[in-house]
């Protein structure tokens, strides 16, 4: 019995030693109010931005949320010098390191756009928020102006994890404005790694061989009861 007991015991230190390995645990990639790389020029950067391997040396650095005309920006964004004809387009890019990519089995791209998004990850495109089909260029509008509570909405687009590699990563994003007189621009983004989920341990409960069984006793009346 005494055997029994402590297999039992065994088993309650594996559920607890064990019970939170098996539950899949969240880490942050990219956290939001971070800091990213940006180019607020105006200047037409084609699609080379995008690379993983593409240089952005000479980009200003700056905490997000980027922009401009909202009074919440950690980072100001400059549209240019007419009020009338401002920047269309404003690049980003963040790199970040994942030593293990076979260990997470999903990511998760939370951001705040106004108006339009694209993102890529290392190179491909994984989300595109109120922009048109088709190629994308410098000049090409958002679908819909943003206003109002939608301007600070979080957007959440599931992301395949078999884009992400070994070592350095690069995430970018174009903003673009529904108008050249736009009042105002957004962007912050944060990226969540689900680490892949390890198999449940087993653990087997058996009776050790020779524990003797509870045995009957009988009782008599003693004479005289």
């Amino acid at each position: 019995m005494v055997r029994v007991i402590r297999t039992l015991v065994v088993f309650v230190l594996a559920v607890v030693v064990f019970g939170g390995i098996v539950r899949s645990a969240d880490q942050v990639l990219i956290p939001a109010g971070t800091a990213w790389k940006y180019s607020d020029t105006g200047a037409n950067l084609g699609t080379a931005w995008r690379a993983t391997a593409y240089s952005d040396a000479t980009w200003l650095s700056g905490i997000a949320p980027l922009g401009y005309g909202d009074g919440d920006e950690a980072t100001v964004l400059s549209y240019g010098a007419s009020s009338s004809n401002r920047y269309v387009t404003y690049y980003f890019r963040r790199s970040f390191t994942v030593s293990s990519p076979s260990t997470i089995s999903a990511l998760t791209l939370r951001y705040v756009r106004d108006d339009g998004a694209v993102l890529y990850l290392n190179g491909a495109e994984v989300a595109r928020s109120n922009m048109p089909t088709g190629t994308i260029s410098s000049t090409t509008l958002a679908t819909t102006a943003i206003s109002s509570a939608d301007e600070s909405v979080w957007h959440s687009v599931s992301v395949d994890p078999s884009l992400l590699v070994a070592g350095t990563n690069v995430l970018a994003v174009e903003i673009h404005q529904q108008s050249v007189s736009s009042s105002d621009v957004s962007f912050d983004l944060e990226l969540i790694a689900t680490d892949a989920q390890p198999a449940a341990p087993t653990v087997t409960l058996t009776t050790p061989a020779g524990t003797p069984r509870c045995a009957k006793q009988r009782f008599s009346k003693a004479s005289g009861s």
